[in-house]
Order: C-alpha cells, then sequence, then structure tokens
C-alpha cells in the first residue's frame, strides 16, 4: 500500500518533468525566450538530460534532437507504469 502510493508519486513527479522538458523544447524554437529568467529556469532544469541529445538531429535553425530524448524519457516512463503500476 505504501510502497504503491510511493511509485504512484515518483511516476507523477517524473509526469511533470516530462511536461517541463516539453515546454522547454518549445521555448528554445522561439527567439528570445531565454532573455527571461523564468524560461532560463526551465532550460537549466532540463538541460542536464536533453544536452546529452543536442546537436544530433539539426535541420536548418531547428535542432530535433531534443525531441529524441523526450521521446526515449516517455518510453522509459512507460516501460516504469508497466512493470510497477499495472
Amino acid at each position: 500500500m505504501i510502497l504503491s502510493r510511493i511509485l504512484i508519486g515518483l511516476y507523477y513527479l517524473l509526469r511533470i518533468y516530462y511536461f517541463i522538458m516539453f515546454v522547454g523544447i518549445i521555448l528554445s524554437w522561439i527567439p528570445g525566450a531565454m532573455k527571461i529568467s523564468f524560461f532560463r529556469g526551465i532550460r537549466k532544469m532540463t538541460d542536464w538530460y536533453l544536452g546529452i541529445f543536442r546537436g544530433y538531429l539539426v535541420v536548418g535553425i531547428f535542432d530535433f534532437s531534443s525531441l529524441i530524448g523526450i521521446l526515449l524519457y516517455e518510453g522509459i516512463l512507460n516501460l516504469f507504469v508497466i512493470a510497477f503500476l499495472r
């Protein structure tokens, strides 16, 4: 009972981080967004993970490699659900 609540809480924390990463990716495509300190904070929160993927899939001025990272994160999150929450 307690372990399942902890795992559910962890799942929701990971899901919130997923949303923050998604917002960070969208903001990275908006010129001048990083001049606002709130958006720089989002970038700092997500750079430790998404920074691994940057620069691998660049088309013109857009860097789509972060999408690879977020899709991998989503896959791992789904495996977490299958393994622990079903």
